[in-house]
């Protein structure tokens, strides 16, 4: 079987499109929309979460939408305080290492600010 096609965006944080420019020279990134307000049937705790979320992540986008709603239905139980267990502890876990939102995945995220640059970048960077 083959191997999954790396998508261009994991390709630039990664460093694989360095590596190899050619292979991914004529790849288009798809326009993301934006991940948008709230499902209507989430409770009023969900959605709290939600607006946390999307002001933490700002890589979020409308393809987030089913895990971030799964991720807030979790954090909303943990927050009310009731019984939570040890299944529910690990697909929160799971949900938010997806969504780039553990300390460890952040990392793997390109947040894209460019802000961070240094000038010096030019010229004792990589050659190719």
């Amino acid at each position: 079987m083959a191997k999954p096609r790396l998508p261009q965006a994991k390709a630039e944080a990664s460093g694989a499109a360095l590596k190899n420019p050619g292979r991914f020279k004529d790849r288009k990134a798809p326009k993301a929309k934006a991940l948008g307000i709230p499902y209507a049937n989430m409770t009023e705790a969900e959605k709290e979460v939600w607006q946390e979320m999307a002001g933490d992540m700002p890589w979020l986008n409308a393809g987030h939408r089913v895990l971030v709603r799964l991720a807030c239905y979790h954090a909303a139980r943990l927050n009310e305080g009731g019984e939570f267990g040890v299944s529910a502890t690990q697909a929160l876990s799971s949900i938010l290492s997806k969504l780039g939102a553990t300390p460890v995945d952040e990392t793997k995220v390109n947040h894209g600010d460019g802000d961070d640059e240094d000038d010096a970048d030019k010229f004792f960077g990589r050659p190719n």
